[in-house]
């Protein structure tokens, strides 16, 4: 998680602090993503059939994050060490050729999926210069502490739950996992033994090793499942919220 005791406020994008660079952020806007409507109209009628949830959760479309930073060098005002900063700036925001892991300084407990697709607007004045960047994200920031960790510094009563996701299982157990983010999520299973679980009318046979199946998932909400087997099934898994 990012540090905000050793750093101005910033973000970490790619590994790399916006301070590092010399920012300060000037502004910011957090973009809200829009819901994915499948609206079927009925003949004859002013009534609509909603379908949007007809695999599950609601879909969304991708947000938006835009920040402006402020750009200078309080010690040396010169245009040539103006715009060594911005070329050293442009090309570590624009550098990822996919979406990769935005951290802001506010809530940093948990993370965007982020790219900068589009070009940033620059704007210069004598010896300072403001950059405004547009990330196109995944819909839903994600956490950074898996479910069931016993971290309680982190615990936010408003928004986590305290639960097992570890259990030692000799025969048969119910197990219920509670998924309190906004998506479903697809756990990665870990096993030191085979293992049958049965849930919502399926059935999953596992070998001992480590599972990412995009067929196992999580809806939000309660989740009750039977596993038959002797050993330790772990399930891991991160939240995801609006």
């Amino acid at each position: 998680m990012a540090s905000k005791s050793k750093y101005a406020y910033g973000i970490v994008f790619d590994g790399q602090r916006s301070n590092d660079f010399g920012l300060d952020v000037a502004d910011k806007d957090v973009g809200m993503p829009t819901k994915k409507k499948i609206i079927q109209e009925l003949p004859y009628s002013n009534h609509v059939i909603d379908l949007s949830e007809i695999y599950g959760n609601q879909q969304y479309e991708e947000r938006t994050y835009e920040m402006t930073f402020i750009v200078r060098d309080a010690e040396d005002w010169s245009k040539d060490r103006l715009y060594t900063m911005w070329t050293k700036t442009v090309n570590w925001l624009m550098n990822p050729g996919h979406k990769v892991k935005l951290v802001d300084d506010i809530m940093s407990n948990y993370y965007y999926l982020a790219e900068v697709q589009k070009e940033p607007d620059w704007e210069e004045f004598r010896s300072y210069g403001k950059l405004k960047v547009e990330f196109t994200c995944y819909p839903f920031r994600i956490a950074e502490l898996a479910e069931g960790n016993d971290i309680w510094d982190d615990f936010n009563f408003e928004l986590d739950i305290a639960q097992h996701t570890d259990y030692e299982i000799n025969g048969s157990r119910t197990i219920t996992l509670f998924n309190v983010g906004s998506n479903s999520v697809a756990p990665q299973l870990i096993s030191t033994a085979p293992f049958t679980i049965t849930m919502n009318g399926q059935q999953f046979t596992l070998g001992a090793g480590t599972y990412d199946s995009p067929d196992f998932m999580l809806m939000t909400g309660e989740t009750q499942l039977t596993v038959a087997g002797t050993g330790k099934l772990s399930f891991v898994w991160h939240k995801e919220l609006i």
